[in-house]
């Protein structure tokens, strides 16, 4: 199996990050821009589509950096990849089922996010670092359950609304994998510089 280098993995990552914060920014445009009914069925049908597709990137990176890890790694990480995959997929199937409304897009970003927070919890109990990293990332699962109880709660709201907030979780995920990879870069070089 190809394994990927760390600089490699670190691009992935930071592509990862850059497309999501990219998603949040391009929502809030959309929504910005429904300012009529016909903006409203054109800028909803852009945003699911825009949707679908990052999800559907992410979950590319996702195989690829797992790949670049070497079965014996990656097998650490399958519910991350399946997490990801049903993701990818459910974003498809809501792209093209003409059923598809914001609310059902805010109930299905709630379940990823709720499925991402567990996972960091997860993450955060069996962290070998110091203490105040793995508060940090017991806080980190704590703001994904609470955008994923967010989502539910504006589901019901108008489109505008629920827009809003998907843009802020697409900001949040973006800006919380950039965070994460200039953290573990910052590891790395401080594990591969030689002692003085």
């Amino acid at each position: 199996m190809i394994r990927l280098k760390e600089t490699a993995r670190a691009w992935l990552m930071i592509m990862h990050g850059v497309a999501m914060v990219a998603l949040g920014l391009e929502l809030f445009y959309i929504r910005a821009a429904m300012t009529n009914r016909f903006y409203d069925v054109f800028g909803f049908a852009l945003a699911m589509l825009l949707v679908a597709a990052s999800l559907l990137f992410i979950a590319v990176l996702d195989w690829i950096c797992a790949a670049g890890l070497g079965s014996q790694q990656a097998s650490k990480f399958r519910w991350l990849l399946i997490v990801s995959t049903v993701a990818a997929a459910s974003s498809v199937f809501l792209l093209l089922d003409a059923r598809s409304t914001v609310r059902l897009l805010c109930y299905f970003l709630a379940l990823y996010s709720l499925l991402l927070g567990i996972g960091k919890v997860f993450l955060a109990r069996y962290w070998k670092g110091t203490p105040g990293e793995q508060v940090g990332m017991y806080i980190l699962a704590g703001l994904s359950v609470a955008f994923s109880a967010l989502l539910v709660l504006v589901a019901g709201q108008d489109e505008r609304t629920a827009l809003a907030v998907v843009a802020g979780y697409s900001l949040f995920v973006g800006s919380l994998m950039l965070f994460s990879t200039y953290y573990l870069q910052q590891q790395m070089a401080k594990t591969t510089a030689p002692a003085p």
